[in-house]
């Protein structure tokens, strides 16, 4: 029979059997273990923030107990009875005592171990709690064995010290991913939870789940922005750093656009608003984080496959240093040797490597402005080789402007009727068309039967004042280094446009600095070559492909990619097949389309010079990833040998254990320094 997993409503883990449920404030909550349960009730407390307290309740309650036992042990060991003016005669008394005080640790620490160890085993694998619990158990066993039988192997203090240690690197870890969890929720409690609406004439103050797009909002100095919206009235400045990390101010006019969660710092302004409190960019940064949160990278994929034969071998390992000591020793220091064996090769450093380092990676990036869809997309930036550019709307400003209207009839006839065709485009060459009638004040005409043709250009029927017209607007091949496109109706060309476009001031700085980096840069467009070829010539790209179809720019993708790891960057508006042809796909957004972006990374706004940046920081976690994950390999490797050589104490080996484990935290914490 399949069981369906439940998530457990305290440390997020999912098991299939079991499990303790409680009714709080008429909810049904459901937990793996008592422990989580008890914690739950007590603090209150769940998912990451949860999970450190229940290390921290275990390891409160388990250290302890644990230094008795160690301090009751050493006045057993060696010369202790005499040291303490004891005879042998109380030895009995005291190992008595051990097993009591070790047993609270066995049930309250040591059982959610075994319990998760006996749930992954029922599903034929072996992870690191396996160990835990082999290695923990079987030294309490084996005191017990020799309690029961009056011998002298007795080391509940190595049993109980092993789970203590253990919950000591789990509560670091774990408060390790309280603080990039700390940072997101502070991240969310930015957005304020009510608003200042303009109904009927009047200040009414409603939740800002309840407030449409569309509706007027009224915003004083010194509060935050609780949704997005264009300026309607007043001028002000505003502090965008949580989107984008910027640390200077931006003046807003009416006419521009704000952001839910930015501050206004000293200005009253009127915003109507264009998105819900679900579809604010805010809210699609943190829906990016929490979904990026829950991914594994290839890296980690890989620690798995290696943990599903490394574990294994352990458990050989150990088997076959018992076996081979008793040949040498009596039996009782062979299982010593191999408990040593099994304490000392706990791979908890070798989990722990990959997912602390990119989980502080995410929340280093957000803060930059730089929003990544998942782990693995770092590793792939991280290996790039070559790095793409469309042109409009990335490299240039995407605002192009109107230049010159070339046409033998009437202008204003002649660009109303091409204005109302291209008002049905999203392309920013179409909207500066429109921007180009608006400012004349030409009023738009009915339009049916709309075609776009990605590449090409839009066709679809006008109301003219001589009834329904066929009109067609495309690119035009040609000498001009600036943008040309020709409208038709009637069966010939009745208009000439030449637009032209800004290369954004970032962009040659950014490409240097791609250049530094070992990366070469393309342009990919569908403009015409000698358009992209001065965009090139300006930003300092060194390879322009201009007058490509879609299917083109997939062609060129693919050449790129064979050749080694290929990242293409678009304004995530027309550019979704190519970025998700690219090994990885950046965009930069300019808001209000951040929900529905299909790159990889999203670049909050239009800084390009935090691409070669991005780079450069996924270089560096993929270095502090691989530095863990040798560390973590030595570790084990030296630990193994020096057990099997019987060279190591368990007690020693549980120590270095957790100083393997912690000096990796130490290391991925470097990340977020740069």
């Amino acid at each position: 029979m399949t069981l369906t997993p439940t998530t457990c409503s305290q440390c997020g883990l999912p098991f299939a059997r079991g499990g303790v449920r409680l009714k709080r404030d008429g909810a049904l909550l459901t937990f793996c273990c008592s422990g989580c349960a008890v914690t739950n009730s007590v603090l209150g407390a769940s998912g990451d923030e949860g999970e450190s307290a229940l290390f921290l309740a275990r390891l409160g309650f388990s250290a302890f107990l644990s230094m008795n036992i160690m301090a009751l042990s050493w006045m057993i060991y060696d010369n202790g009875l005499a040291t303490f003016g004891l005879t042998s005669d109380v030895i009995p008394a005291f190992e008595a005592l051990l097993f009591i005080l070790s047993l609270p640790i066995m049930f309250a620490v040591g059982f959610p171990f075994a319990k998760a160890a006996w749930r992954e085993l029922q599903q034929r694998m072996l992870t690191t709690d396996s160990l835990i619990t082999l290695g923990s158990f079987a030294a309490f066993g084996f005191s017990c064995q020799q309690l029961a039988t009056g011998g002298r192997g007795i080391y509940f203090d190595t049993a109980t010290a092993t789970l203590v240690l253990v919950t000591l690197g789990r509560y670091l870890e774990a408060t390790a991913k309280l603080g990039t969890s700390r940072s997101l929720k502070d991240l969310v409690e930015l957005q304020p939870d009510t608003c200042r609406v303009l109904r009927n004439s009047a200040e009414v103050i409603v939740p800002a789940s309840e407030v449409q797009a569309g509706e007027m909002l009224l915003v004083f100095a010194g509060e935050r922005i609780p949704l997005d919206g264009v300026i309607a009235e007043g001028t002000t400045s505003v502090d965008e750093s949580p989107l984008t990390g910027e640390s200077l101010p931006r003046t807003k006019r009416p006419g521009e656009n704000v952001f839910a969660a930015t501050l206004n710092i000293d200005g009253s302004i009127t915003i109507r608003t264009t998105a819900t409190a679900a579809e604010t960019v805010h809210a699609s940064t943190i829906r990016l984080l929490e979904e990026a949160q829950r991914t594994r990278s290839p890296l980690q994929h890989t620690v798995d496959r290696i943990s599903a034969v490394f574990l294994p071998a352990v458990l050989g390992l150990a088997l076959l240093t018992v076996l081979g000591w008793m040949l040498v020793v009596p039996w009782q220091d062979a299982m010593v040797h191999g408990l040593t064996v099994l304490v000392v090769s706990c791979p908890c450093a070798l989990g722990i490597g990959t997912p602390l380092a990119t989980t502080y990676a995410l929340g280093k990036a957000a803060r930059k402005g730089v929003l990544l869809r998942s782990h693995a997309v770092i590793e792939r930036l991280a290996a790039a080789k070559f790095m793409l550019f469309d042109k409009t709307g990335t490299l240039t400003t995407g605002e192009p402007t109107v230049s010159s209207w070339i046409t033998g009839g009437d202008e204003t006839a002649t660009l109303q009727i091409v204005s109302s065709l291209e008002a049905q485009s999203s392309h920013p060459l179409g909207h500066a068309i429109v921007r180009y009638a608006e400012r004349r004040s030409i009023l738009t005409l009915d339009v049916r039967n709309v075609r776009v043709q990605p590449g090409i250009g839009i066709e679809g029927e006008v109301r003219a004042s001589t009834g329904w017209i066929r009109v067609e607007v495309h690119g035009v091949p040609g000498t001009s280094a600036e943008t040309e496109l020709a409208a038709s109706w009637e069966g010939r060309e009745q208009v000439r446009i030449r637009l032209t476009d800004t290369v954004r001031s970032a962009a040659r700085e950014a490409i240097g600095e791609l250049h530094a980096l070992g990366i070469a840069t393309s342009i990919v467009s569908g403009d015409a070559q000698i358009v992209v070829d001065r965009a090139g010539a300006e930003s300092g790209i060194r390879e322009m492909r201009g007058g490509l179809m879609p299917a083109d720019k997939l062609a060129a993708i693919s050449e790129f990619r064979s050749k080694g790891v290929t990242v293409m960057v678009g304004d995530g508006i027309n550019d979704a097949p190519s970025l998700a042809a690219a090994d990885a796909g950046i965009a930069l957004a300019g808001g209000t389309d951040i929900a529905k972006e299909s790159a990889d990374a999203v670049i909050i706004g239009d800084h390009l010079e935090r691409i070669p940046w991005l780079i450069g920081y996924a270089r560096k976690v993929v270095r502090t990833i691989r530095w863990n994950l040798f560390w973590a390999f030595a570790y084990n490797s030296v630990g193994i040998a020096l057990a099997t050589a019987g060279l190591l104490e368990p007690i020693i080996a549980a120590a270095a254990m957790v100083a393997s484990s912690v000096s990796i935290i130490a290391h991925s914490m470097t990340v977020t320094r740069t």
